[in-house]
């Protein structure tokens, strides 16, 4: 796969802070995110406030900067089989006839559903999770540290995701405020790379946050090469192959990147549909915004043993 040469940019020391034994695999020069500093305060270590809260409305993400994975969603694409895009209706029907049959389960989630009780999540059939870091150069999760430990000591496979503002930095600068901010990867079997989550921009930003499908693709290609010079793992990407195809022009360019695609079934629970020309497969599919878990509702191709590989592997 061909890349865009890569740049150096300036990134910010991790804080230190001491985690659990368990996390403390693999190399210091790739270590997991260990501490992240708190925008605003978080609850008291083993509060178990607001578990399983989903997540609020779009107008409230847009009005408090922080935004879940898959938030714009329902606003643009209609769920395959209905003619409305309302994500929470799309998610009823799809928990009703999923999970999609043979698939390793897991979820994702962000602030909003703050103390997640991951081994209750285990226990119920979550392998993996991903778990929000940061949004743009402005936001930091408070409550990510706590996850990332937590679904590690549950025992899942876990990894942090940024969520994709480019209107307001560059990528580089967004992969720079993401690993100054907790986010990291390590070959440890256990920890998932990071994950770009790009998804619709509000109605003030346009769909594509005002950039032309060539912008946005350099947009993505400086953040994806940013995170490779840092660990030498390219990220997987977040999206809808509706936005893709709108936003990047159907960019082949990106095949090397692990692809975690959005779309809720209605009646075919074994495929997302067609993906985005980077991609001949899916690697993670987020197919409900609520159900089982906490956050969303997401699958994988891989089964454990092939997960745990995957994680561990260099690119």
């Amino acid at each position: 796969m061909q890349k865009n040469t890569l740049t150096s940019i300036a990134t910010t020391t991790v804080l230190g802070m001491a985690v659990v034994t368990a996390l403390a695999a693999g190399p210091a020069s790739a270590a997991p995110p260990v501490s992240t500093p708190a925008p605003t305060a978080a609850p008291a270590a083993g509060s178990a406030q607001a578990t399983t809260t989903p997540d609020p409305s779009l107008a409230t993400m847009d009005a408090t900067g922080n935004h879940a994975m898959g938030a714009s969603i329902a606003a643009h694409v209609a769920p395959v089989g209905t003619a409305a895009g309302a994500r929470a209706q799309a998610s009823v029907q799809a928990t009703a006839g999923g999970p999609p049959p043979g698939r390793l389960q897991g979820m994702d989630v962000s602030a909003w559903q703050h103390d997640v009780d991951f081994g209750v999540a285990y226990a119920k059939g979550a392998r993996f999770a991903y778990m929000k870091v940061s949004e743009g150069v402005s936001y930091t999760s408070p409550y990510y540290v706590r996850q990332y430990n937590a679904s590690a000591v549950s025992g899942l496979i876990r990894g942090g995701y940024v969520y994709a503002q480019p209107s307001q930095a560059s990528g580089a600068a967004t992969a720079a405020y993401f690993f100054a901010h907790g986010g990291g990867w390590s070959n440890d079997g256990k920890t998932l790379p990071p994950l770009l989550d790009i998804e619709y921009g509000t109605a003030a930003q346009g769909t594509c946050y005002g950039m032309t499908q060539g912008a946005m693709s350099a947009w993505i290609s400086q953040f994806s090469n940013a995170v490779y010079q840092r660990i030498h793992r390219w990220p997987a990407i977040y999206t809808t192959t509706d936005w893709w195809k709108r936003c990047t022009g159907n960019s082949s360019s990106f095949a090397g990147n692990p692809l975690f695609v959005a779309l809720y079934p209605v009646n075919d629970f074994t495929t997302p549909g067609t993906v985005g020309a980077s991609w001949g497969r899916w690697t993670f599919w987020q197919w409900a915004a609520e159900g089982t878990f906490p956050g969303d509702q997401d699958v994988t191709v891989h089964s454990i043993r092939s997960l745990r590989i995957f994680a561990a592997r260099t690119d």
